[in-house]
């Protein structure tokens, strides 16, 4: 009785193998639809080249081409759920692969928050870390007051969506390498990828102004009113700055996505 069961079960194994795969791949392709935020715009649109990485080399400095980013979940996101991303963007990978389509440039993990990873080539372990919102923020009147100030847009009623830098980190021995000034470029266009018009963030120097100058130099404008809003008031705990996002990048730009 058991060897005729054992050998039941072995004829019907490849069956049953086809058909767990089957249901494995279907239950992956319908998680993936859930794992990442929507993609406003197409990504492949961010092609041009930026000025920053024409003059990187001859001043010493990394270029785009020189730097694996990574898009990660925040680092509190369990094991179990950066797992499941992992399956998901794979089975993303290989669905553009059978359609012949370029993959996206950018996916964010659902939730709100993500992070940027710089890695070098030959060198363990990130290099950099950066974290950022990666949705539209709520309208909010302080936001496009200073949009219309700051840049004379008349926005007539409407309003923008922005999102955030919430830290930036260079590990001592890579800084003066130009590092930061690459990840502002690629996290000004993952918001643009998402749908946000503005990169918004809070420049902490101890009252140097060292920082915000190096902020103003990338592009970046003080923003005053935006101070209470984003838990800095008075400049309690740094200024308040704002920037237009672009989905200009250089084409050598890598970026991974789990």
């Amino acid at each position: 009785m058991i060897v005729e069961l054992l050998l039941s079960f072995w004829s019907t194994w490849p069956i049953m193998k086809g058909i767990t795969l089957l249901l494995l791949t279907l239950l992956l392709c319908i998680y993936h639809l859930d794992a990442f935020l929507a993609n406003p715009y197409h990504p492949r649109s961010a092609t041009s080249t930026s000025s920053f990485s024409f003059r990187a080399h001859a001043e010493g400095k990394l270029g785009h081409e020189d730097i694996i980013w990574k898009l990660r979940p925040p680092p509190e996101t369990s094991r179990w759920k950066k797992f499941t991303l992992r399956f998901a963007s794979n089975v993303i990978r290989l669905e553009c692969k059978i359609n012949k389509v370029d993959p996206p440039f950018c996916l964010c993990p659902k939730g709100g928050q993500a992070m940027l990873e710089a890695h070098l080539p030959g060198i363990s372990g990130k290099v950099a870390r950066f974290g950022i919102t990666t949705i539209r923020g709520p309208p909010a009147p302080p936001i496009d007051e200073s949009v219309e100030e700051i840049y004379s847009i008349a926005l007539e009623g409407r309003s923008v969506g922005s999102a955030a830098i919430i830290y930036m980190f260079v590990e001592p021995a890579h800084r003066k390498q130009g590092i930061g000034e690459l990840a502002l470029e690629v996290i000004s266009v993952i918001h643009a990828v998402q749908g946000c018009d503005f990169t918004l963030l809070v420049a902490d120097d101890n009252g140097s102004g060292k920082l915000v100058e190096w902020y103003e130099q990338h592009g970046f404008n003080r923003a005053p009113k935006l101070q209470a809003m984003l838990g800095s008031p008075d400049g309690k705990f740094g200024t308040t700055m704002i920037k237009p996002t672009t989905q200009q990048i250089s084409p050598a730009c890598k970026l991974q996505w789990w």
